[in-house]
C-alpha cells in the first residue's frame, strides 16, 4: 500500500470520527426513543467501519514489509542472473569449441572410404539414414560399370563388399547438368552403423559456411571448412581445399546435416587446382540428391 493511500484512509477515519461526534450532539437534542435508537445503530455502523479501516491500515504495514521483501528478493535474483550471464559468457568460447569438436568427430564417424577394387581406386562415402534404412551415398563416378567390385572401410578396417541400390552417372556428360550419384548398401545386412547423418531441410544461401569431409589423397576423414559460392544447374560450387579422394564425401551444414556430395574440382581458363591455394569444388546439390533418392524404398 502506498503512503498516499494510507494518508487518505487516515483522513477518512478522522472524518468519520468527527461525524460520530456530530451525531452524538444530535442525540442530545432528540426527544423520542426512536431517534435515539437510530442514532445508536448509526454509531455502531460507524464504529465497525472505523475498526475495518484501522485493520486495513495495520495490514498495510505487513503489505509494505512484504513489498520490501519482494523488492529485496527481486534485486537478489537480478544480481544472481547477471552473475550467471557473465559466467556463461566467459564459458561460451570453450563450449563452442567443445560443440564444434563433438560435431566434427561425428562427421568423421559417418565418413567411409570407398574402394573400387576392380580399378584400384578409392574415394569417400557417407553413411546415410533414409526412410528408416541405412545406406552409403557416394559419387557416381566411383563406379565405371555395374560389375565393378566395391568395398568400404573405416579406421583401417575393411567391412566387406557393397551392392548397388541406385546409380546415376554418365561419364560422357561433363556439363553441370549431369548427375553424379551412387547409392550403396553392404551385402552383409547385419552391418548397421551406430552413427549416420540425415539430409538437410533446405539449400542454404550462397556465402554460407559449410563442412567438407572426405579422404583426400587417401588421408582418412579430413574435415575442412568451406563456403558456398553459387548454385549452378545440378551443382553447388564452393571454396575449399579439395583433392583427389574427396569425391563422394559429404558437404554439411554447420549443424551437421548433409547438403551435397562432393563430385568434381572445377578448372577455370586452364588454371588447374594445383595452381591456386583455394580451389573451387563442385558437389551434387541437395535438391538433386533428394530427387535421386525419391523412388528409393
Amino acid at each position: 500500500m502506498t503512503k498516499f493511500k494510507k494518508d487518505l484512509i487516515e483522513v477518512i477515519v478522522m472524518g468519520l470520527i468527527i461525524s460520530a461526534i456530530g451525531i452524538l450532539g444530535i442525540i442530545q437534542y432528540q426527544q423520542t426513543q426512536a431517534n435515539v435508537k437510530d442514532a445508536i445503530e448509526t454509531m455502531a455502523l460507524l464504529n465497525r467501519k472505523i475498526n475495518d479501516l484501522k485493520a486495513e491500515i495495520n495490514h498495510s504495514k505487513d503489505y509494505n514489509q512484504l513489498m520490501f521483501d519482494i523488492m529485496n528478493s527481486t534485486d537478489n535474483i537480478i544480481i544472481k542472473t547477471e552473475q550467471t550471464i557473465i559466467q556463461t559468457l566467459k564459458e561460451l568460447p570453450d563450449k563452442i569449441k567443445y560443440d564444434k569438436f563433438v560435431l566434427e568427430q561425428k562427421l568423421q564417424a559417418v565418413n567411409v572410404i570407398i574402394h573400387n577394387d576392380t580399378l584400384g581406386e578409392l574415394g569417400s562415402g557417407v553413411t546415410l539414414h533414409y526412410k528408416g534404412k541405412f545406406y552409403i551415398l557416394t559419387a557416381g563416378h566411383m563406379l565405371t560399370q555395374k560389375d565393378d567390385k566395391l568395398t568400404f572401410s573405416q579406421n583401417g578396417e575393411n567391412f566387406g563388399e557393397l551392392e548397388v541400390i541406385k546409380w546415376d552417372f554418365d561419364p560422357a556428360d561433363q556439363s553441370l547438368d549431369g548427375v553424379d550419384l551412387l547409392l550403396l548398401q553392404p551385402k552383409n545386412k547385419m552391418l548397421i552403423p551406430k552413427i549416420y547423418v540425415e539430409l538437410a531441410d533446405y539449400e542454404p544461401l550462397t556465402a554460407t559456411e559449410v563442412y567438407i569431409v572426405g579422404n583426400p589423397m587417401g588421408i582418412e576423414s579430413v574435415v575442412s571448412d568451406g563456403r558456398i559460392i553459387m548454385y549452378e544447374n545440378n551443382y553447388m560450387l564452393f571454396f575449399d581445399h579439395s583433392y583427389f579422394g574427396n569425391s563422394g564425401g559429404g558437404i554439411y551444414t554447420k549443424e551437421g546435416k548433409l547438403l551435397g556430395i562432393n563430385s568434381i574440382i572445377m578448372n577455370f581458363d586452364n588454371i588447374t587446382h594445383q595452381g591456386i591455394p583455394y580451389v573451387v569444388g563442385g558437389a551434387m546439390r541437395l535438391n538433386v540428391v533428394k530427387k535421386f533418392l525419391e523412388d528409393v524404398e
